[in-house]
């Protein structure tokens, strides 16, 4: 039987269950699933567990903000080779000092979060895909760590430089347990954990956005995002899927709506966090998005500065980053810079 034969009775079967996952009720009660020989992270244990750990990070002490910061031109094309006076940096439009400053093409820190419930059944082929996929692009110097969630979030491997780890670890997504999605939740458990890495730190979400059962609303998860260490470049999940029932009438007005905000989340947490989003609908287009996410990630500059405002009042302050060059394009024309970084960060509150 092909592919294609496999795809389209699934899709008639999963009609029903898209109808009536839309109108049913939400569940109050449901034990989270624990894969077998997983760590998992509500045991009190470091999230490093006892593997090596990745670089360093910046103490808690130390007031330094820092900054992973891409630029490109109008097309799209990373621009290297900038050195500090290239760069200026406002906190809430007070101009500060760099006092830190890394080129790009360094090692990356990754840590990849999916979502795995049973609401996404129909997209297991695109979660499978994306999971495989990134893999392919790590680099030997690379960490990543592998965390899964659906009412919860599960840690299924710690940061680790060996891929037949991470492999061994996606072989643990086999069949979802539960209904629920609690993409808030995962997002602003993985920010937390990754907040005080050095160096390039990223959170791969490969999700549909959706949220059913978060404790955290997705206003403080925004508000994590804003401040978070890591760039979240998110994969959406199921876009062939929603557009080949919706255009045959199966998807309902309020569930395509879910799917809408769905994407606006994963759009905003890139937003917010200096990453980006993708929405691909053919597993063909996800070795050219995993390859414009790794070279993202390692073209990005490391910038840090000391902040002037010396206020510990836990308030959230804008941070802008300019970049000045006298390079031009083939035709003489000085060429206009794009810098995608996050948007500032929260104080700490003593």
């Amino acid at each position: 039987m092909t592919r294609i034969r496999i795809l389209k009775i699934t899709l008639a079967i999963s009609l029903v269950f898209l109808a009536c996952m839309s109108h049913a009720p939400q569940q109050t009660a449901i034990i989270p699933f624990i894969p077998s020989a997983a760590a998992d992270s509500s045991d009190g244990e470091d999230y490093t567990g006892t593997q090596k750990l990745p670089p360093a990070a910046i103490s808690a002490s130390v007031d330094m903000v820092s900054m992973q910061v891409l630029v490109s031109d109008n097309n799209g094309n990373v621009i290297s080779g900038l050195r500090p006076e290239n760069f200026t940096i406002y906190e809430d439009g007070v101009k500060q000092e760099i006092t830190h400053f890394s080129p790009v093409e360094a090692n990356v820190t990754v840590v990849m979060l999916v979502e795995f419930s049973k609401r996404n059944e129909l997209f297991l082929d695109d979660v499978y895909n994306a999971m495989y996929g990134f893999v392919r692009t790590l680099r030997p110097g690379d960490w990543a760590a592998v965390a899964g969630y659906d009412m919860r979030t599960t840690i299924f491997n710690d940061f680790t430089q060996n891929r037949q780890e991470i492999y061994n670890s996606l072989r643990q997504f086999t069949f979802p347990s539960w209904n629920e999605s609690n993409v808030s939740d995962a997002v602003m458990e993985i920010i937390e954990r990754t907040q005080e890495i050095e160096g390039k730190v990223a959170i791969l979400l490969i999700s549909s956005g959706l949220d059913t059962f978060s404790r955290h609303t997705y206003e403080q998860a925004l508000n994590a995002c804003k401040s978070a260490n890591a760039s979240i470049y998110a994969v959406g999940i199921g876009r062939f899927a929603r557009d080949y029932l919706d255009a045959r009438g199966y998807i309902s007005q309020s569930t395509n709506m879910d799917f809408l905000m769905g994407d606006n989340r994963l759009k905003s947490f890139a937003d917010f966090t200096g990453g980006a989003a993708f929405f691909p609908r053919y597993s063909t287009e996800l070795p050219s998005i995993f390859n414009n996410i790794s070279t993202a990630l390692r073209s990005q500059y490391s910038i840090g500065y000391v902040s002037t405002n010396t206020k510990k009042d836990g308030k959230f302050r804008n941070v802008k980053v300019e970049v000045k060059t006298d390079l031009k394009d083939n035709k003489g024309k000085a060429i206009k810079t794009k810098v995608v970084t996050r948007k500032g960060y929260t104080a700490k509150k003593e």
